[in-house]
């Protein structure tokens, strides 16, 4: 073999090495729920400490894996869930994002919620609960109305134009279940100027008006045309976690955030159903 050849040949056997050595570590987290760290997959597979590090930051950078809330350990990330989140429906997302909700209580120390559609209504599906009194008012599945409090209409705004009014001609006479005023709730007009408010930001930060405790950043998760998945808000009381506080952690929210918002784009939301 000449000289030239042996070089290409020693490369290409050196790709195929270095690929087997990332595809072995991503093996690695198979049937595993917890984080790894880069010690005990060395041990597993018989492989160096930094060969293992080099194999989980590649895939890392690439999305199949991410750090968990403490930064040491590793675990499955958006990738490889988006691959199955097209047909898995509400447990798609709800894996996708919970990596997302422990960085973002980590990072807040607050309560951290994924709420999405069903039927008519907005219904939490996870959750973290920071210590002290809860910051929202319903619980883990209770369902809430799309036109009533903020968090919903989040969602219904990023519905298209025809399914928000589908939704509303059935919601009439817009109750609401709960005696607290809200008045962008109360009437269609009402709805649509805060969906139009809520469509020209890409996160909204909110105030309780009438519980004066609590203020919260919302965050849509939505598919490549737009539509809503899900949710995600970061709400804690105000002595501690008011908009200045919010605004502040946004830079570092956001960055937990986007690629959960990028791989959601890779599979599309499922269909709003009014009559569901």
């Amino acid at each position: 073999m000449i000289p030239d050849e042996k070089s290409a040949a020693e490369a290409v056997r050196y790709r195929n090495q270095a690929t087997q050595r990332v595809l072995s570590v991503l093996t690695a987290f198979a049937g595993y729920t917890d984080p790894r760290g880069v010690s005990e997959i060395a041990r597993e597979l018989g492989m160096t400490k930094n060969m293992v590090y080099r194999a989980l930051a590649t895939l890392t950078e690439e999305g199949y894996l991410m750090r968990d809330a403490g930064g040491e350990r590793y675990q499955l990330g958006p990738r490889l869930f988006a691959f199955a989140a097209g047909t898995s429906g509400e447990s798609g997302i709800v894996a996708l994002s919970r990596s997302v909700l422990e960085q973002l209580h980590h990072l807040t120390g607050e309560s951290v919620y994924l709420s999405i559609i069903v039927g008519r209504n907005r219904v939490t599906v996870d959750d973290i609960q920071a210590l002290g009194a809860r910051v929202l008012r319903s619980q883990r599945g209770s369902p809430v109305p799309l036109h009533c409090t903020k968090m919903s209409r989040v969602l219904l705004a990023h519905l298209t134009d025809a399914d928000i009014a589908e939704y509303l001609k059935a919601a009439a006479p817009l109750a609401r279940p709960h005696p607290t005023p809200d008045p962008p709730s109360q009437t269609a007009k009402g709805i649509w100027e805060d969906i139009r408010a809520i469509r020209s930001v890409p996160y909204v930060l909110w105030r309780n008006p009438h519980h004066a405790s609590a203020a919260y950043a919302i965050f849509p998760i939505r598919d490549a045309s737009g539509r809503p998945h899900a949710i995600v808000t970061v709400g804690g009381p105000r002595e501690r976690f008011d908009l200045a506080e919010i605004e502040a952690a946004l830079p570092r929210m956001r960055a937990i955030m986007e690629p959960l918002e990028r791989e959601a784009r890779l599979f599309p939301a499922p269909p709003f159903l009014v009559d569901a």
